[in-house]
């Protein structure tokens, strides 16, 4: 399960460079809650250094391993084996119903030793479900799923450094019923359908398991007035590989927000107006937090694609310069098989061509990869899957 954290804000500018990294002045918001101004100073701070990390291509779990909770008066620094190696506190002030911040960051470029991390796999997004549709009645934000999830993707084209999205699934794909049903075999079948319809390495799927509103004050409430309302969210997401089916893993995050909408509006949730609400906030930046979880989760993945056409001589793959793909990678061929085991339950296993190819010839979204000692390539076929050494 991925650690989730939560952060608010939107400005960034770099300042300056030094031979050991890059010094950034980053500023970071969060919203005041309940007059909570510590909680809404540790979210402004937490935002804007992962701002200057999402600049820089750094990476850090969490805000709490760099700089265990600490400020000392306008100054902080921690020593880290990851991306921060310095920052200080320039300013602070609670202005209205929010906190600021801005900090000084001296960030060193993250550099990973992983295989796969020269690469960028696709995925393919489904539209979010909602469990319990009755929430949505409150506001009629019947949408709430498939607008949520075009956001997603947006996100991901904007903060994600391992995957780009190849295509976003419109209309109900039943996943919350596969789930429900703990149905592991169905939602295998789902994710490799999906993920080869759409040429996708890896497939996103997420569920709403609330969305309901209550009253923020239960008490000294006249009967004929309606009372402001506060919403709740818990949004669960589903990582599957497209090629063996897996479920790699789940993420859940979960919040509430003030509800900045009168009782019985009906709510465009795919207007800006949605998206700037307090609520709307809140449930964008705790979907932007799982897409960070998605580049952590990936970022050592191995790039995997389809065989598309092979004639012994070649084959053509559905993988290319979108997913940094470059002329003399070497791949490896694995057939698709199987066995029934003495429970007469099918077992999927895979048998490796030993054949290694060149790629020779790369496009945006296919490559022509042929035998690097001339072999003739012995049983490939379409759906044949392969992985970049």
């Amino acid at each position: 399960m991925w650690r989730i954290w939560m952060l608010l804000g939107f400005f960034l500018i770099p300042v300056s460079a030094l031979a050991s990294g890059d010094w950034y002045e980053t500023r970071g918001w969060a919203p005041v809650i309940n007059g909570d101004v510590e909680r809404a100073r540790a979210r402004a701070i937490e935002n804007a250094l992962r701002q200057g990390l999402d600049l820089a291509g750094g990476s850090v779990h969490s805000v709490e391993e760099v700089v265990d909770g600490v400020l000392t008066g306008q100054r902080m620094q921690w020593r880290t084996t990851g991306a921060i190696e310095h920052a200080e506190l320039v300013r602070e002030r609670t202005s209205g119903q929010r906190h600021e911040v801005t900090l000084r960051t001296l960030i060193r470029p993250n550099v990973s030793s992983c295989a796969g991390a020269d690469f960028k796999p696709s995925v393919v997004i489904a539209p979010f479900e909602v469990k319990y549709r009755e929430h949505t009645t409150t506001g009629d934000i019947h949408k709430i799923d498939e607008a949520s999830a075009f956001r997603f993707s947006r996100l991901v084209g904007q903060h994600s450094r391992n995957l780009f999205v190849q295509h976003l699934l419109t209309g109900p794909q039943g996943f919350e019923r596969l789930v429900r049903a703990n149905d592991s075999s169905q939602i295998s079948q789902f994710a490799r359908r999906v993920a080869h319809e759409h040429n996708g390495q890896f497939v996103v799927a997420g569920i709403f398991h609330d969305l309901s509103a209550e009253p923020r004050y239960r008490n000294n409430v006249l009967f004929w007035r309606h009372p402001p309302l506060d919403r709740q969210f818990e949004l669960s997401l589903y990582l599957m590989d497209g090629y063996s089916g897996d479920l790699l893993t789940t993420a859940s995050v979960r919040e509430h927000a003030r509800w900045d909408f009168r009782f019985n509006e009906n709510v465009d949730v795919n207007s800006e107006r949605f998206w700037r609400s307090e609520f709307g906030l809140q449930l964008q930046e705790r979907m932007r937090d799982l897409v960070y979880g998605l580049d952590e989760r990936l970022q050592c993945q191995q790039l995997k694609g389809s065989v598309v056409r092979a004639d012994g001589q070649s084959i053509h793959i559905n993988i290319g310069e979108r997913n940094r793909l470059e002329a003399g990678a070497r791949l490896q061929v694995l057939h698709r098989g199987g066995f029934f085991d003495a429970m007469g339950h099918y077992r999927e296993q895979w048998v490796v061509n030993p054949v290694e190819l060149e790629v020779q010839d790369v496009f945006a979204t296919t490559a022509v990869a042929r035998p690097m000692q001339g072999e003739l390539l012995n049983g490939v076929q379409e759906r044949d899957v392969v992985i970049v050494l």
